[in-house]
Parts: C-alpha cells; sequence; structure tokens
C-alpha cells in the first residue's frame, strides 16, 4: 500500500476512472482523448500495462494499481492504494483479492482498516455505484467500453458518472 498524498485543494477536480482494459488500448486511447482535459486518471487494474504505455496528458496525475492478470505487466502498481483527493480518502484496488465477484463485505471492512471514504475497484466488468459508508464505484470493463466519471469538489458532494464508449 502506498499514499502519494494528493491533498491540493482544488475546486472541482475531474477524474476518469478505467479498469479491466485487457490490452484495449485504442479504446483507452479514445477515452484519454474524449475526456481531456482532466486532472486525474485512475487504472483499477488488468491491463495496467495499458496505462503505462497510454499518452496521458502531462498535467493529469496518474493513479493505478494491479489485478489478477498484472502479475508479467512489468509496471510498478500496488495492490491498493489509498489517495487524499480534495476532502476524502479513496482507497483504490482492482478487488479479485476481497471477492468482489461474490459480494462487497471484505472489501468494506478492508476499506473499514483503511479509513476510506470511497472505494475505486474493477474485475467484476461491471459498471456499480453503492453510495454509503464507504462509497464503492466500478466503472466497468473499459475492454467491453465501460468507464467511469468522478467530478470531486471540497465544497460539493461528489457526482459519479457511469459513461459508455462505442467500440470500432
Amino acid at each position: 500500500m502506498h499514499s502519494y498524498g494528493y491533498t491540493e485543494k482544488i475546486v472541482d477536480l475531474k477524474i476518469v476512472v478505467v479498469s479491466d482494459t485487457h490490452g484495449s488500448t485504442d479504446l483507452l486511447g479514445r477515452v484519454i482523448d474524449e475526456c481531456s482535459p482532466f486532472d486525474v486518471i485512475v487504472h483499477c487494474g488488468d491491463g495496467v500495462k495499458d496505462i503505462c504505455s497510454a499518452a496521458v496528458p502531462r498535467e493529469s496525475i496518474v493513479f493505478m494499481v494491479s489485478g489478477n492478470t498484472d502479475i508479467y505487466s512489468n509496471c510498478d502498481a500496488e495492490n491498493i492504494l489509498t489517495e487524499e483527493i480534495s476532502d476524502k480518502r479513496v482507497m483504490i484496488t482492482h478487488g479479485h483479492q476481497f471477492n468482489v465477484k461474490g459480494g462487497f463485505s471484505e472489501l468494506t471492512r478492508i476499506a473499514g482498516r483503511f479509513k476510506a471514504d470511497v472505494v475505486l475497484f474493477g474485475h467484476t466488468h461491471e459498471q456499480f455505484l453503492r453510495h454509503g459508508s464507504p462509497l464503492l464505484f466500478n466503472p466497468g470493463n473499459l475492454s467491453g467500453g465501460n468507464y467511469g466519471i468522478i467530478h470531486a469538489s471540497d465544497d460539493k458532494e461528489w457526482i459519479f458518472e457511469h459513461k459508455k464508449i462505442i467500440k470500432g
């Protein structure tokens, strides 16, 4: 677990969230192009090498974690990251190690240990949003055209959006 301590106060922060790219570098490039400008891009694992080689705008911050298929990716990525973003503690993980395909009790328990307000995860290939403590957000699989956008602010409720990009 590593924390980069991104705590700069920004009125409105645009965060792009992707997961499970599985080599879909063309789709990742299109999401980056269509969503630019953005402040942060998060890759929740399974295809983390795709974000390592992507043309991310220089002024954007990249957070990434390893998924179950990233064992030979040669990218330096942790299994879990916690980041202070705006006024919230965000935990980023792929989710396979917490059996998220079978439910969220283990993920929620670990998030509590890290005192996370928001958990970003992947693995299921399904878009998911659960409000509560912690809030759980899965952008879905980019290999299937799914991704997410978060609009974060210190003084407003965060907005979580599921998006779809047409393949082809």
